[in-house]
């Protein structure tokens, strides 16, 4: 029958409609399970991550650094606390009231309206106010009930307790820079994290940074806290211990400050290890002040206060350069030390003439006399046979022109001229007067005064060079050592012993009767060299380097001051009050 048929046809249409949707569903469910599956399974331990930081509030408490200590423990940095308020925008989403912001803005001088909003909104801990003093914070603890949300907590503080004196040793710390957080992020460095900048500071600032604390808040999904899940305690930072003797750095720092120009520096090293037992540039800067405006006026400051004279500054080494032209004569050219030479205040090579720091001239000078008063005249010519070939390689094996190697940050490596130099920089070629006046320590010719430290160490150890350091060893909070420095550099200037005995014999008659004698101790000995460098940009600089006691030397100075003239006059003094007070003594000059 026909009603047959279209019964039997609409049961078909119906029964691939149902197949159809049937499909569907199957397709959805399996998708759906496949996607659980996905999430849930194979993602599950990082949307659990993601899902836990949502819920889950860090607040950091910065853990205080470590100490810093002198070679005979004396601390150099420290911490101190100070209370600071925070605004906690979580404890079931309280915030002050309007009375209560009112009150805190007399209390801190300032309106604080604006950020305790900005905390509330992002669901951030905010510092209203830092370096509370005792009568604000007392004042906040009463009226609690009206600062819901605030916290007054102690945060720690670093001070400097030498500002000045010890400030290029020590360093700074500061608040990471937009700039390099990305990098310090891999490092485990925070956003807001302190980090130290220039001196101990910088080098060792994975040991003295300490591991911070703070608490770790659970949240709702709307932000507000539903309890404190976890404390905990922040760790100070390793202590770390320095070779700096404090007093020597003292006595060091005063005598620069007080000289004629007030800028230079001084660095002592102990001759037998290597170890810095001062380190100083002058003028300095208090490093307490840094985040303040008072650190504006450094800044700003004509004479360089953050700039590290002992490491960065380049002088010329002038005539204590002679060392050097000393040593390369007597082992390449067996030279006769009594053979004398007539010096009468100039020396003509070309149409130029070449002067003695001495006008009328030093008369007959041998290499001895030579050296004793300093002559140029002599270094000339000496210079001149000597060629500028072997100056240059003799000044390499005493390491000017290259790095030091001490732990402290952005030391420069000085430079020392060839003949291939000039041709490729200056377009020029090398000549003659070049060489002479290279053989004196002026010209091209560049040291810092830790170069000129190692330089005389390395005379006084008879050609032992070692590494400069400035920390002995570290110590971690619970007491275990877990850095001491180990001397690990130590070479040779391969020298005859005839050099070294001949050249050790001129430097102390330098002090005994020649332009050193100024820093004469009585009953110490003191082997050394005075320099005046030539400046093109202003007035002489002064050197003097020295060990002592010559014999068996113990320590080994260089003293520069700036644009101040003759060594022999306003270098000198300076290293004499440092062997004064390494020795406990007081010399003539110092009584009178």
């Amino acid at each position: 029958m026909v009603w047959q048929k279209e019964d039997k046809f609409s049961y078909d249409i119906f029964i691939e409609k149902h197949k159809t949707i049937f499909i569907f569903f199957v397709s959805v469910f399996v998708c759906l399970s496949i996607r659980l599956f996905y999430l849930q399974i194979i993602k599950g331990d990082r949307y659990r991550k993601i899902s836990d930081q949502q819920r889950m509030h860090n607040t950091y408490e910065r853990a205080p650094r470590g100490i810093i200590y002198s070679e005979d423990n004396v601390v150099l940095v420290e911490n101190k606390f100070v209370f600071v308020a925070l605004f906690y925008p979580f404890k079931q989403c309280q915030v002050p009231s309007d009375k209560g912001i009112g009150k805190l803005n007399k209390i801190f001088g300032k309106d604080v309206r604006l950020m305790i909003n900005m905390g509330y909104k992002f669901g951030k801990v905010v510092k209203l106010a830092d370096n509370l003093t005792l009568e604000e914070m007392f004042k906040i603890r009463e009226n609690k009930l009206n600062f819901k949300g605030i916290s007054v907590l102690k945060e720690s503080r670093r001070v400097y307790c030498y500002p000045e004196a010890t400030s290029h040793i020590t360093g700074y710390i500061g608040e990471i820079g937009a700039d390099e957080i990305e990098e310090l992020l891999k490092r485990d460095y925070k956003i807001g994290d302190y980090i130290g900048r220039g001196g101990i500071e910088q080098i060792y600032d994975k040991y003295l940074r300490g591991k911070d604390g703070g608490w770790q808040i659970e949240m709702n999904s709307i932000g507000c806290q539903i309890k404190e899940f976890m404390y905990i305690q922040p760790e100070i930072g390793a202590s770390v211990y320095s070779t700096i003797n404090l007093k020597l750095q003292k006595v060091a720092y005063d005598a620069l400050r007080d000289s004629s120009t007030g800028r230079g520096a001084v660095v002592v090293l102990d001759a037998k290890t290597g170890a810095v037992k001062t380190l100083v540039s002058c003028p300095g800067f208090d490093a307490n002040k840094i985040g303040t405006k008072d650190f504006n006026k450094y800044l700003k400051d004509k004479k360089l206060s953050l700039f590290n004279r002992a490491l960065q500054a380049l002088y010329p080494p002038g005539s204590v350069f002679k060392i050097i032209t000393f040593a390369a004569a007597v082992e390449l050219m067996n030279i006769n030390y009594e053979e004398t030479v007539l010096c009468n205040g100039s020396f003509k090579l070309g149409n130029r003439n070449y002067s003695c720091w001495r006008k009328q001239g030093h008369g007959k000078v041998n290499l001895f006399s030579a050296m004793v008063q300093s002559c140029n005249i002599y270094f000339y010519k000496l210079g001149l046979k000597l060629g500028v070939k072997n100056l240059r390689k003799y000044a390499k094996k005493f390491h000017l022109g290259e790095k030091m190697g001490i732990d402290l940050p952005n030391e420069k490596k000085g430079f020392v001229p060839s003949p291939e130099w000039k041709k490729s920089k200056l377009k020029m070629r090398w000549l003659h007067g070049d060489t002479v006046i290279s053989s004196i320590g002026q010209g091209a010719l560049w040291v810092t005064p830790l170069q000129m430290a190692c330089m005389i160490s390395a005379v006084a150890n008879k050609g032992i060079c070692r590494r400069p350091y400035v920390v002995d060893r570290i110590v971690s909070p619970n007491g275990d050592k877990i850095y001491s420095h180990k001397l690990d550099f130590e070479e040779r200037i391969s020298l005859s012993d005839r050099v070294w005995d001949l050249l050790h014999k001129a430097l102390l008659e330098v002090v005994e009767s020649g332009t050193g004698s100024r820093s004469k101790i009585p009953g110490i000995k003191i082997a050394g060299k005075t320099g005046t460098a030539q400046n093109p940009q202003g007035d002489d600089h002064a050197w003097f380097v020295s060990y002592a006691p010559a014999e068996s030397p113990e320590i080994a100075i260089a003293v520069i001051v700036e644009n101040g003239g003759g060594g022999g006059y306003n270098a000198v003094p300076i290293g004499r009050k440092i062997y004064e007070a390494y020795f406990n003594m007081k010399s003539e000059e110092s009584v009178k």
